[in-house]
């Protein structure tokens, strides 16, 4: 059945009607102890409508901003649709961001609701008075822990719902319009401070139906939710385009259970970052590589890894495929059809790998901006190493810089209280992203990399890191690597190995010569192809890995290099010199 999503005004009205073609179907589905427990559209819709009227008992205004900052539920996705069905505005936040951060979000967008997973979140900021504002506007996830910290807790908002009557719900529901701003994203940022995104609900519908003509989502499909809900892909595609066009949505219980909550949710459909398939591209390879034996030999030359590089016949290729996407689809959950890949640069040997296996990767290109799909790879026309066509609903071009331009109706208003960085990404209405492309005769976007990361050499060569870097990613040894060369003759790498393979290869991650000595060959090995100015002529060997928690990565597991720069001056500056 196809659906007019032009026809709807807003994401809540949507959600409604996809609820009332089939009440009795599974919407959703939460992880309990070792299964998924399923929810029928019936029930979530009714949800969403009984936690609207107990905002509305609140006092929650048209247009009033709301912070949701908690890690992925069903929850999360009923409280989203319940604050846009009221007219007001999600502000969602990563329940990873750092005090400071959050305090800025606070009083850049002037947040009257607070709506947090517990007592770690609450406490975070100095509970009590913490986050100016009132406790009675601060509401947990957690009943225990609300009940303890003396607040109110999410569940308890249906309780008050029978005091709100259905005409003001519905007034309120009657009152949106596609132009309104539904949800404001403050980008997580590799630098600076964040900016407050401003997209309104026909930004995110326009998005939904420019991008569906490439990645075909459909009703009945199930989805397997990874990427924290405050991300604006996980959110648009995974969240918004899932629910409104029937899809099933499931939620793994964590990034690290992934492998573990596919096999047992039996997903369609995979969204995730290029980092969760340089992992598992990882752990196949090592699984064929490791394959003792005559079989080990034939997977081997049949999946292009043989070490002499030997090629396959047509018939030992077909054959390999056969048996290798046997036994990858059982293992993840039996159903898998194609995956979708965002949010960054994914390595083409990486995509050529699994498309040849038969579980496509169709990788798209996006930004907070533009709400948040560019471009996209049509499933049965994937080029790997590109990130596809523009959606048929945008407008594209490259200014002469190689600056990748957009416009089209799902750009964004602007960002919340920035009129100057508004008039720096808008002119006449093309948004600059800030990305550097180039465009194959086929349509075929290709990402060189972003404006402001390209390493400008002492010579005055222009690289893109992410090109190395990836191709660095891609070698087994190599779980993490940051590049760096601004004003040096050379470039220069942060390595941090994969543990798990120095261990089978029997190498002491203690033992650095050993360790520099394979991390060497591997390097070699992803550049061999490169001229000398992209060669990385000198590398160190962290000490752990960039993370998070450090503020090294953000959310999506982008590196922020401005804050490694940082950690590691002394020695990028030792690399520099020439001493190592």
């Amino acid at each position: 059945m196809t659906i007019d999503l032009g026809h709807f005004q807003s994401l809540p009205e949507g959600l409604f009607a996809r609820c009332a073609r089939a009440p009795g179907g599974t919407i959703a589905l939460q992880r309990q102890d070792d299964v998924f427990q399923p929810m029928t559209a019936a029930a979530f819709a009714g949800q969403v409508r009984a936690r609207a009227r107990g905002l509305l008992h609140l006092g929650v205004r048209r247009g009033e901003r709301v912070i949701l900052m908690a890690p992925n539920s069903v929850d999360w996705a009923i409280m989203d649709f319940a604050i846009l069905n009221v007219g007001a505005i999600t502000v969602p936040l990563y329940p990873t961001f750092s005090p400071r951060e959050i305090h800025f979000v606070l009083g850049d967008s002037g947040a009257g609701l607070i709506l947090l997973e517990g007592a770690a979140e609450w406490q975070r900021l100095g509970g009590e008075g913490g986050w100016g504002v009132a406790d009675d506007r601060i509401l947990l996830r957690d009943a225990a822990a609300a009940q303890n910290a003396g607040l109110r807790h999410w569940a308890s908002l249906k309780n008050e719902a029978a005091t709100v009557p259905d005409s003001g719900l519905e007034e309120r529901l009657a009152g949106l319009q596609r132009q309104q701003t539904a949800t404001i994203v403050y980008t997580s940022g590799t630098t600076g401070w964040p900016k407050g995104v401003m997209l309104s609900h026909g930004n995110i519908l326009s998005n939904i139906e420019g991008f569906l003509p490439l990645v075909p989502l459909h009703a009945g499909q199930r989805l397997l939710s990874i990427l924290p809900l405050s991300h604006v892909f996980e959110r648009g595609t995974g969240h918004f385009g899932a629910y409104l066009l029937g899809l099933e949505v499931a939620y793994a219980e964590r990034p690290d259970t992934v492998l573990r909550d596919m096999a047992t949710s039996h997903p369609n459909i995979v969204v995730a970052v290029p980092r969760v398939f340089q992992l598992l591209y990882g752990r196949v390879r090592r699984g064929i590589e490791d394959r003792p034996g005559l079989l080990g030999r034939f997977l081997r030359r049949g999946a292009g890894l043989d070490p002499h590089g030997r090629p396959a016949a047509r018939w030992q290729r077909s054959l390999t495929r056969r048996l290798l996407i046997r036994s990858l689809r059982k293992k993840l959950g039996g159903r898998l059809r194609f995956f979708v890949s965002g949010g960054a640069p994914l390595d083409a040997g990486i995509t050529r790998f699994f498309v040849d296996l038969g579980l496509p990767i169709v990788e798209g290109y996006g930004m907070t901006e533009a709400s948040p799909v560019i471009a996209a790879n049509p499933l049965e026309a994937i080029h790997p190493g590109t990130v596809g066509r523009f959606l048929p609903n945008l407008e594209g071009r490259l200014a002469a810089d190689g600056e990748i331009l957009v416009r089209g109706p799902s750009v964004m208003l602007g960002y919340w209280n920035n009129e100057s960085a508004t008039g720096e990404a808008l002119v006449d209405g093309w948004l600059h992203t800030g990305d550097v492309g180039s465009l194959d005769p086929d349509g075929y976007l290709r990402i060189s990399d972003r404006k402001k990361d390209l390493i400008v050499n002492s010579a005055g060569e222009n690289i893109p890191p992410q090109k190395i870097e990836m191709r660095l990613m891609a070698q087994a040894l190599i779980e993490q690597a940051v590049v760096f060369g601004d004003r040096m003759p050379y470039l220069v790498a942060l390595i941090f190995p994969n543990q798990e393979v120095l261990k089978a290869r029997a190498v002491d991650h203690a033992d650095e010569a050993a360790t520099r000595k394979a991390v060497q060959k591997a390097i070699a090995t992803a550049l061999a192809d490169l001229p000398s100015h992209e060669q990385v002529k000198r590398f160190a060997l962290l000490p752990e890995a960039l993370s998070e928690t450090n503020g090294e990565l953000t959310p999506t597991l982008k590196v922020k290099r401005r804050v490694v720069a940082e950690h590691y001056a002394a020695l990028l500056t030792q690399m520099g010199s020439g001493k190592s």
